[in-house]
C-alpha cells in the first residue's frame, strides 16, 4: 500500500504533504500554507474559475508521457496531487518580466478589479500547454473559457488578448519590445524568465502544519484493484468512504465528513483505453471528460458507418460544466439519482455496459441498472464502460437546456434514439425508439408509455405525432424543486425537445419552414469593435492605457485584503439565521466550543459598545441579532477560530432557538396586500398628470414585474482588523471608509480617531460594499477586541449571498415595501410597478402616473430613504426601464415601431426634465438619428421581419434605447493629499475614492501628470485612508472617479502656485532638480484639497447621453436566446482615459445583460432563506452570453464644459441602455405570438426575461406542433335541384 503522504512540486519546489491535510484543498495549500495567493478563492465549487491552476501529471497509460490540464484548485484535495508538477500564476511572470500571455491581457486591458485575472491566465496557459505541436484557433480559446467567471470587464478584451494566440487570428501578437518590455526565455524549460531560476532540485520541503487543520479523514493510496478490494472489504468496512478521483461532486453536494478517502488515480486499469473492431470502445472510471470527448471523436472520424453516435455523445458531454472541470471529472449519478446527469443520459442513450468490480469478481449492468445496484455489500467499485458499434439507421440526438449559454446543469435534458425505415416515400416508420430525459424527477429515465406506442407507428403522419406528444405529456410527472423552473415550463420543454427530434426524423417529409426548429442555437465566433477619440496634445491625459495595476493582477502580485494571512491570525464566520422573521430565545454554542480550533462563539451581550453599526443618521441595524431576527440569513452569532475552515464549521454547530415564527412576505404584492411599509417617499410630481391623461386622445395601462440581482463580486466581503495599543488598526474591502471608521468605533465604544481604516484594492464591488462591509469590518474588529488577536473576516460565497441589505432610488412615486423575512446581501431591488399614460396619434406622451413599489429588504438604511444605493446607480437603471416599458406599449397599441415613439418623446433643448431643470447642450435626437443610420437600423429591422416570416420557431428581434442620464454632483464629498517627495522628484496621491476596478487610479494618475507636466511612471497611488482622506464620502455613482481627479487637480494647482517661480527662473532643469531646489529653498511641498460641490438648487450638473441598439435571435420552443448584435455609443465627453471608459461600457452593458435575462432570485417560501446562494443556481453572464457581435462607440467631438478636465461619466450610464435586450426580445416574443394570431395583443413581461419566461411569452403549445401549416379543408358540393 503507497504511502498516504504525497510528494507535490508547486513552481519547480518540491514539497512532502502528510495525512495532516487529508481534509485540505490544493487551493487552501497554496494560500494559506505556502502563501501562493496568486492562486484565488471564491465560490469552492469549480463555478467561476478564480482558482485556476496549471497541472502536470504523469500519463500511467504511457510511461515518460504527462498529461496536461488546468484544474479548479478549490476542488481538489492536496494529497490527490502525488506525482503531480502544479504551476500557479507566480510561476508564470512578474511585475519586472511578466509573460507573454500577461503581457497580452494587459495590454488589452483585459483587467479592471482583477481578482478573477489569474485564473484567467492560468486557463490561458494550460491551454497553450496542452496546444503544444497543434494549432490554436480562435474558436478553441473561446471554446475553453466556459469556467472562468469575470463580472467586470464583459470579457471581451480578454478573449481578443487570448486570441491573438491562435492562429487563425488576425491580430499582431504584440512584441513585448514594443511596450518597453522584453520578453526573456529559460534555455533550459523554454518558459518564460520570471525574473527568479525556479530550479527543480532533489531537494524536498516537508510540509508541518502551524495549527491543527482538524483532519477527520484517513487518507488512501491503492496501486491496484486489489489492494483497492482489499481495503474496502478490510479496515475501511462498514465506514463512510469516499473515492478520490475527480472529486467534483464536492462543488455539487455536501456529503461529509467522511471517515476515509481513497485516491483511486494510482491504480493503472482505471485509466485504461480500449478500442476493439467488434466490441467497441471501452474507458476507465477514472479517464477525464475532456480525454473521452477525444476518445469518443476518433471512431466517429474513422468509422461513422458504426460509431456515428459518438460525435452527438462528444458534443454533448463537451456542455457538461466547464473545461477545469472536464479536465478531471467522470460523473455518474450513482448517489444522487435527482442529479440531472449529463454524462448518465449519453451512456443511458448510447446503451453504453458499465463494468464493475468487488473482491469477488466483475459484473455488468445498463447506466439505469446502476441506480438501484447495491455498492455495499459486498464494496462495489465502477470500472470501466463499453460502447458497441451501432447501426447506421440508428439516429441519435440529445438536447441540453440550460439558464445561460454554458457552465450550467440542465432545466431539462433528453437523449433519443429512433431506429427509422424510411424507405417508404413520405413515411417514417419507427422500428424502435428510446426517449430519455432528466431533470423530471429521480426515479423519470424513459418515457415508457410513448415509446411503446410509436413502435410501428409511421412519424410522419400529424395524428401519430398529436398522440404521442399527448402521452408524453400525460406520462411526464416532473417533481417541484423550489430553485428549479416550474412544473409547467420542464414539461413544456420536455414535449419541444421531443417535437424537435420529430422533425428532425422527418427531414425534408416536413416544411422548411417548421423545420426551423431544428437543433441548437448556434453561436458564432465572437467579435467586437471598439471606436474611441484620444487628443495627442493632452498626452498623458486622454491617451489609451491600460490600469496602472493590470500588470501586478496578471502576474498574481496585486495583493487584495482577502489574501492577508499570517500564522497567529484568527478567523471569524457567521452564525446565520434559519427563519426570516421569529423571536430568538437561545443560542447554543457548545458544541461549537468542542470543534478543533475555535476559539470563541460571541453573541449580541459580548458587545462592548453599541449593538448597530450604522452611524447617523442611519437608522439601527443590530450587528448580532440580540431578540428578534428580521430576515433569514441574518448574522446572530460570530465564531472565532484559528482557521477558516474551523470557523465555519464551528458555525455550522451553534443552533438557534426560535418562537413565533411569521410566514415570510416574498413579493411586492405580498407586501402591498399585507400593507407592510416602510415610510412614505414625497411623489415626484410635473404638472397635472391625471388631467393630461384623461384628456389624452389614447390611454394605456398596465404593470410590470423586475426581480433583483446579486452583485457577484469576485473577493466576497472581508475586512482584517489588528487591535493596537491605542485602538485598532481595519484593512476594510469598503468602498466607504468613513463608515467602516464610524461603525467600528461605535461597536467598540472608542473614539473614531483611534480607528485607522484602509483600503488599498476591492475585488469588484458595484456598490455591494458601500454600506454592507462595515458589517464585515465591525464584526471582524469586535472578535479581534475581545480575543486580543488580529481577525479575518473573509465570508465564505454562500454566506456573502445571505448576509446584508440593499438599496435604489427611483422616479415618481415611490413606496418602499418592508419585506422583513428575506435574505439579502446587497442585492439589487425587485420593483412592481403600476402605469397609466396619455398620448396622443403619433404617440407623444402628454402625461404619465407611475406607481412604483420597491422591495427594500429588512433595513430601512438601504432603501431609497436613505440616499445610499448599494448599486450606486440611484435607481436611474430601473427607472429608464420603466418609462421604455411605457413607450413600448404606445408604440404597440398604435401599432407603430417603438424606436419612432421614442425619438417622439426624446428630450429637446429648452425643455424641463422632472427636476425642473431646463435641459441644454442636448444633443439626443441628432445623436440617435445618426447612430440609426450609422448601425443600419432600418435595414436590420426589414432583416429580421423577413426571417421572423421564413422561420416557424425561430424569432428575432431588434430594439434601440435612446439615454438621458442625470449627473448629480451634490452631497458628493471627497478629498485628495499629494505629497512630491524631494530627491527625485516622485509623487504620491492619496484620493477618497476606493479602487474598485473602475479604474480610478489610473485616471487621476494621468489627470495629475498632466497638470504637473511630468511623466506618469513618477506617480504612485497610495491606498485610501482614514486619515489622509478623512470624512470622504463612498465610492459610487460614478461621480467619484471625477471628483476626487477634481480634487487632485486643485492640490496640483496649490502646488504648482509654489514650484512655477523656481521652475521659470530654472529653465531646462529638469522636473527633479526643480523639486530638489524648491526643497532646500524650504519649500512645502504637500498639498490637501477638499471637494464638496454645491451646484446651486438644481441637483443635476449635467447630462450625459447615449443610445443602444440590441439584436437578438430566440428559440421558441426553447427560450433560449443569443444576442447577435450589440451596438452602444456613449457620450463621454472628452474621455481622460478611453481604455478605461471602453471597458467600463463594455463591463456595464453584460452586467446588464446578466440583470435582464439569466440571473434570477428564487427564496424558500416557508422560511424566507435564499435559494440561489450558490453557483449551481445563481447564472451571471459567462463568455458566451455576451454580444456575438459587440460593438462599442465613445462620442466623438463633445467636450463637457463643466466637466472635470472635459469629460463625462461612466459605467453606470451603459448599463441603464441594456434593457434594450428585454424589448428585442419581446419583439422576438410578439412575432411567435403572431404565428397564433396574437401578436397584436399586449402582455406583461416581467423581467429577468430568462429561458422559461421567454418560452412562456411566446404561447407554444403541443396543438401548435405539427409538420408544416395547417391546409384548409377541401369540400366538395354537388347540388341536385328538385321540383
Amino acid at each position: 500500500m503507497a504511502s498516504s503522504s504525497a510528494l507535490v512540486t508547486i513552481n519547480n519546489v518540491k514539497y512532502s504533504v502528510g495525512e495532516a491535510y487529508s481534509d485540505t484543498t490544493l487551493n487552501q495549500f497554496l494560500r494559506k500554507t505556502l502563501g501562493l495567493t496568486g492562486t484565488k478563492v471564491l465560490c469552492r465549487e469549480g463555478g467561476c474559475g478564480v482558482c485556476v491552476v496549471y497541472v502536470e501529471e504523469p500519463d500511467p497509460n504511457q510511461p515518460g508521457s504527462t498529461i496536461k490540464r488546468s484544474i479548479n484548485s478549490c476542488l481538489c484535495p492536496i494529497l490527490s496531487c502525488d506525482g503531480w508538477n502544479i504551476t500557479t500564476v507566480e510561476g508564470t511572470g512578474n511585475q519586472k518580466k511578466p509573460s507573454q500571455l500577461q503581457q497580452q491581457l494587459t495590454s488589452h486591458n483585459g483587467t479592471q478589479c482583477g481578482y478573477c485575472t489569474p485564473g484567467m491566465v492560468m486557463n490561458m496557459h494550460a491551454l497553450t500547454k496542452m496546444s503544444e505541436g497543434q494549432k490554436l484557433t480562435e474558436q478553441t480559446v473561446e471554446n475553453s473559457f466556459d469556467g472562468n467567471i469575470c463580472r467586470c470587464t464583459g470579457y471581451r478584451p480578454i478573449l481578443d488578448a487570448f486570441k491573438t494566440f491562435a492562429h487563425d487570428s488576425k491580430s499582431k501578437l504584440l512584441d513585448l519590445e514594443d511596450v518597453g518590455l522584453s520578453l526573456q526565455i529559460c534555455p533550459k524549460n523554454g518558459s518564460p524568465c520570471s525574473g527568479r531560476c525556479h530550479h527543480e532540485h532533489d531537494s524536498i520541503t516537508e510540509v508541518l502544519p502551524t495549527h491543527d487543520l482538524g483532519a477527520s479523514s484517513s487518507w488512501y493510496r491503492p496501486k491496484s484493484l486489489a489492494e483497492l478490494y482489499t481495503l474496502l472489504e478490510g479496515p475501511l468496512k462498514g465506514k463512510k468512504v469516499f473515492l478520490v478521483a475527480g472529486h467534483t461532486s464536492v462543488g455539487v453536494y455536501d456529503d461529509g465528513p467522511c471517515d476515509a478517502l481513497v485516491d483511486t488515480k494510482k491504480i493503472v486499469e482505471l485509466t485504461q483505453i480500449t478500442t476493439d473492431a467488434t466490441e467497441g470502445v471501452t474507458v476507465g472510471a477514472n479517464v477525464s471528460l475532456t480525454h473521452l470527448i477525444q476518445v469518443l471523436r476518433e471512431p466517429a472520424a474513422k468509422n461513422p458507418a458504426q460509431y456515428h453516435y459518438m460525435d452527438v455523445l462528444a458534443d454533448h458531454i463537451s456542455k457538461v460544466a466547464s473545461v477545469p472541470i472536464r479536465n478531471v471529472s467522470f460523473r455518474l449519478k450513482r448517489a444522487h439519482n435527482e442529479f440531472p446527469s449529463d454524462v448518465f443520459l449519453c451512456f443511458e442513450l448510447a446503451e453504453a455496459v458499465i463494468t464493475i468490480g468487488n473482491k469477488d469478481g466483475t459484473s455488468s449492468v445498463s447506466p439505469s441498472q446502476l441506480l438501484t445496484t447495491n455498492f455495499d455489500d459486498p464494496k462495489q467499485v465502477i470500472l470501466k464502460a463499453t460502447f458497441h458499434p451501432k447501426p447506421s439507421n440508428v439516429l441519435y440526438r440529445t438536447y441540453k437546456i440550460m439558464p445561460r449559454s454554458q457552465n450550467s446543469h440542465a432545466l431539462v435534458n433528453a437523449g433519443f434514439r429512433a431506429e427509422v425505415d424510411s424507405y417508404q416515400t413520405g413515411k417514417r416508420i419507427i422500428r424502435s425508439i428510446a426517449l430519455i430525459f432528466g431533470n423530471i424527477n429521480p426515479s423519470f429515465i424513459y418515457a415508457i408509455h410513448t415509446q411503446k406506442f410509436l413502435i410501428e407507428a409511421d412519424m410522419a403522419d400529424p395524428a401519430v405525432l398529436q398522440g404521442a406528444l399527448g402521452r408524453l405529456r400525460n406520462e411526464l410527472q416532473p417533481k417541484a424543486y423550489p430553485a428549479e423552473p416550474s412544473l409547467e415550463y420542464r414539461t413544456n420543454l420536455a414535449c419541444a425537445l421531443f417535437y424537435k427530434f420529430a422533425l428532425e426524423i422527418l427531414g425534408d417529409v416536413a416544411d422548411q419552414r417548421y423545420r426551423s426548429a431544428v437543433g441548437q442555437l448556434v453561436r458564432p465566433l465572437s467579435s467586437g469593435q471598439q471606436d474611441y477619440p484620444t487628443e495627442p496634445k493632452n498626452y498623458p491625459l486622454t491617451l489609451p492605457i491600460p490600469k496602472l495595476e493590470s500588470v501586478v493582477q496578471c502576474t498574481g502580485q496585486a495583493k487584495y485584503i482577502s489574501d492577508m494571512d499570517s500564522s497567529t491570525m484568527l478567523h471569524a464566520a457567521f452564525v446565520l439565521s434559519e427563519q426570516g422573521s421569529a423571536d430568538i430565545t437561545q443560542i447554543d454554542s457548545t458544541n461549537a466550543l468542542k470543534v478543533n480550533g475555535v476559539v470563541r462563539v460571541i453573541t449580541s451581550i459580548d458587545i462592548p459598545g453599541s449593538n448597530n453599526f450604522v452611524a447617523p443618521p442611519g437608522v439601527a441595524e443590530e450587528l448580532l441579532a440580540s431578540r428578534q431576527v428580521v430576515f433569514a440569513g441574518q448574522p446572530v452569532a460570530i465564531v472565532v477560530a484559528t482557521s477558516q475552515v474551523a470557523a465555519e464549521n464551528g458555525a455550522k454547530q451553534v443552533k438557534a432557538v426560535y418562537a413565533n415564527v411569521k410566514t415570510p412576505i416574498l413579493t411586492c404584492q405580498d407586501a402591498i396586500q399585507a400593507k407592510s411599509f416602510y415610510p412614505a417617499i414625497d411623489d415626484l410630481k410635473v404638472g397635472d398628470a391625471e388631467a393630461a391623461i384623461a384628456s389624452a386622445p389614447h390611454q394605456v395601462k398596465g404593470s410590470m414585474e423586475l426581480g433583483g440581482q446579486m452583485h457577484f463580486y469576485m473577493e466576497t466581503q472581508v475586512a482584517v482588523c489588528t487591535p493596537t495599543e491605542d485602538g485598532m488598526d481595519v484593512e476594510a474591502g469598503t468602498q466607504w471608509v468613513d463608515a467602516v471608521q464610524d461603525g467600528v468605533a461605535q461597536v467598540l465604544a472608542m473614539n473614531k480617531s483611534s480607528i485607522n481604516v484602509s483600503c488599498k484594492r476591492v475585488g469588484g464591488a458595484y456598490g455591494g460594499k458601500i454600506t454592507r462591509n462595515t458589517w464585515i469590518a465591525a464584526s471582524a474588529a469586535l472578535a479581534a477586541q475581545l480575543t486580543g488577536r488580529q481577525v479575518k473576516m473573509h465570508l465564505s460565497f454562500w454566506d456573502n449571498a445571505k448576509v446584508s441589505s440593499s438599496l435604489i432610488f427611483v422616479y415618481l412615486r415611490l413606496l418602499c415595501l418592508a419585506k422583513r423575512p428575506l435574505q439579502l446581501v446587497g442585492k439589487r431591488n425587485p420593483y412592481h410597478t403600476e402605469y397609466h399614460a396619455g398620448f396622443d396619434a403619433d404617440g407623444k406622451l402628454q402625461g404619465v402616473y407611475i406607481n412604483a413599489y420597491v422591495d427594500c429588504g429588512a433595513a430601512p438604511n438601504d432603501n431609497p430613504i436613505s440616499g445610499l444605493g448599494t448599486w450606486g446607480d440611484n435607481g436611474s437603471t430601473e427607472a429608464i426601464y420603466f418609462i421604455e416599458h411605457v413607450m413600448e406599449h404606445i408604440a404597440k397599441f398604435l401599432n407603430k415601431p417603438s424606436i419612432d415613439v421614442k425619438y417622439l418623446n426624446l428630450f429637446k433643448n429648452g425643455d424641463k426634465c422632472i427636476t425642473g431643470q431646463t435641459i441644454d447642450n442636448c444633443n439626443l435626437t441628432d445623436l440617435t438619428q445618426q447612430f440609426l443610420k450609422n448601425v443600419e437600423y432600418q435595414k436590420r429591422f426589414n432583416a429580421v421581419q423577413i426571417f421572423n416570416k421564413e422561420s416557424r420557431w425561430r424569432k428575432k428581434g431588434i430594439s434601440v434605447t435612446p439615454m438621458k442620464y442625470g449627473v448629480v454632483w451634490n452631497s458628493n464629498l471627497y478629498n485628495c493629499f499629494v505629497t512630491i517627495f524631494h530627491n527625485g522628484g516622485a509623487v504620491a496621491v492619496a484620493h477618497g475614492g476606493s479602487e474598485i476596478g473602475q479604474g480610478i487610479n489610473t485616471k487621476v494618475a494621468q489627470a495629475v501628470a498632466y497638470e504637473l507636466g511630468i511623466s506618469m511612471e513618477l506617480i504612485s497611488i497610495k491606498p485610501n485612508m482614514s486619515l489622509t482622506n478623512a470624512n470622504a464620502t463612498s465610492t459610487g455613482g460614478s461621480v467619484t472617479s471625477e471628483l476626487v481627479t477634481l480634487a487632485a487637480l486643485d492640490c496640483c494647482k496649490q502646488l504648482l502656485s509654489r514650484i512655477n517661480p523656481t521652475r521659470q527662473a530654472m529653465q531646462g532643469k529638469s522636473w527633479p532638480e526643480v523639486i530638489e531646489k524648491c526643497f532646500t529653498d524650504g519649500m512645502d511641498l504637500t498639498a490637501r484639497s477638499w471637494v464638496a460641490p454645491k451646484t446651486d438648487v438644481a441637483p443635476i450638473y449635467y447630462n450625459t447621453w447615449g443610445v443602444t441598439c440590441t439584436e437578438v435571435e430566440i428559440d421558441v420552443l426553447t427560450g433560449e436566446h443569443q444576442i447577435l448584435r450589440l451596438d452602444v455609443l456613449h457620450d463621454c465627453g472628452e474621455s481622460m482615459s478611453p481604455l478605461i471608459d471602453i471597458g467600463q461600457i463594455e463591463g456595464a452593458v453584460v452586467m446588464g445583460l446578466g440583470y435582464y435575462t439569466s440571473e434570477q432570485l428564487k427564496y424558500d417560501e416557508k422560511s424566507g432563506q435564499l435559494l440561489t446562494y450558490n453557483t449551481w443556481y445563481y447564472k451571471p453572464p459567462t463568455t458566451k452570453d455576451i454580444p456575438a457581435d459587440f460593438r462599442v462607440q465613445i462620442l466623438k467631438n463633445a467636450p463637457n464644459p463643466v466637466g472635470v478636465l472635459r469629460s463625462k461619466v461612466v459605467a453606470e450610464p451603459p448599463l441603464c441602455m441594456t434593457c434594450s435586450v428585454v424589448f428585442a426580445l419581446r419583439n422576438a416574443c410578439d412575432a411567435a405570438r403572431q404565428e397564433i394570431g396574437k401578436g397584436r395583443e399586449w402582455f406583461q413581461l416581467d423581467a429577468p426575461m430568462t429561458v422559461e419566461r421567454t418560452q412562456g411569452y411566446c404561447l407554444p403549445d403541443i396543438s401548435q406542433y405539427t409538420y408544416g401549416p395547417t391546409k384548409p379543408t377541401k369540400i366538395s358540393l354537388r347540388l341536385r335541384l328538385t321540383r
